[in-house]
């Protein structure tokens, strides 16, 4: 009887099979944290394999929406960074939800184009399709603070006028919820 129990019992792994293993499993979690977790999560994407695969549109800094690419320069500086396009002949919107009185630091810029622009809010609830405009302008570039006088959605509609693509990259901080491209 005790040989029986003897022989039921799993063989003792030895240390370097436990070593082997335990650097096999980080070696895949950090693997899956680049490819999949950065971009996902954080809209980080040192691989491209997050944007290929789709789940860099998951990160919070596109809520899901078709976004380009992120914006490498000056993330030191804003708290996000979102690079998007503007395809000939067409318009944009991209937006953050703001309380009354939050504040958004922004700067854009395109690769040179100039791009119409509408900076407007639409107070929280209103079905009647009022906005109030901010700065209305054609440029390549621009940049300042927004402080909401009220709740609701506030960002931007560009329109292309032009036949070719136009490239815009966004870096924002302040209090809001990022809502994305409308």
């Amino acid at each position: 009887m005790a040989k029986f129990m003897k022989d039921t019992y799993p063989p003792a792994q030895s240390v370097k099979s436990l070593v082997l293993a335990s650097t096999l499993a980080m070696l895949l979690a950090f693997i899956v944290l680049i490819t999949a977790v950065l971009p996902a999560e954080y809209g980080i994407d040192p691989t491209g394999f997050g944007k290929m695969m789709g789940l860099s549109a998951l990160s919070g800094s596109s809520k899901g929406r078709p976004v380009v690419a992120s914006c490498k320069d000056q993330l030191a500086e804003w708290s996000d960074s979102v690079t998007l396009v503007v395809p000939g002949h067409s318009g944009l919107e991209y937006k953050f939800h703001l309380l009354k009185g939050a504040k958004l630091d922004y700067a854009w810029k395109t690769e040179g184009a100039h791009v119409y622009f509408d900076l407007h809010g639409e107070p929280k609830g209103d079905k009647s399709g009022y906005f109030k405009s901010f700065k209305i302008s054609t440029e390549n570039h621009s940049a300042g603070t927004l402080t909401a006088e009220f709740e609701g959605p506030h960002g931007w509609y560009w329109e292309n006028k032009s036949q070719s693509p136009i490239t815009i990259m966004l870096n924002t901080q302040g209090d809001y919820r990022i809502l994305g491209l409308m």
